[in-house]
């Protein structure tokens, strides 16, 4: 059997600039992500972290590649959950690429184990975060949805 994948594709009425700047941003990611900051000094090798306010870590991965404002690619390990924490990392790979007015962007998260847990967890994740993504950055406010509402009114 095939290890399991996700590829969630969607167009932006963004720049490629505007959108790597809200993937990387720690003030944008709390706004649609799960209300946590991203943090990492985007060097391949480099711990990246996902950091809720109060300072716990809700997911890690290492920076494998940064290619601004093109492709960015981290291994992923959730950490709220002791159970998902033991599983072996896998990977997220993040591309971006100009249409006229608008970016494709395309998130694969694959390299899972045939029998993960974590796998049929990220399907609802993803689509809920990178939905919220596309409308903070086309109308200004992120959707209501994973604590994002309580996020972009700085609530914890």
């Amino acid at each position: 059997m095939n290890n399991p994948e996700h590829i969630y594709q969607t167009y932006i009425r963004t720049t490629p600039q505007r959108l790597w700047e809200a993937i990387t941003s720690p003030e944008f990611t709390r706004q649609y992500f799960h209300r946590m900051r991203i943090d990492c000094d985007w060097q391949p090798g480099s711990k990246l972290k996902f950091r809720y306010d109060d300072g716990r870590v809700g997911c890690e991965g290492t920076l494998l590649d940064c290619v601004p404002p093109r492709l960015l690619r981290y291994t992923w390990r959730f950490l709220f959950d002791q159970e998902l924490a033991r599983e072996r990392p896998s990977t997220v790979t993040i591309e971006i690429e100009p249409r006229g007015e608008n970016c494709r962007l395309r998130v694969t998260h694959n390299d899972f184990d045939a029998d993960s847990k974590v796998f049929p967890m990220i399907s609802e994740g993803w689509s809920e975060v990178i939905s919220s993504l596309k409308s903070l950055l086309e109308t200004g406010a992120a959707l209501e949805v994973a604590g994002n509402a309580e996020a972009s009114r700085g609530v914890a």
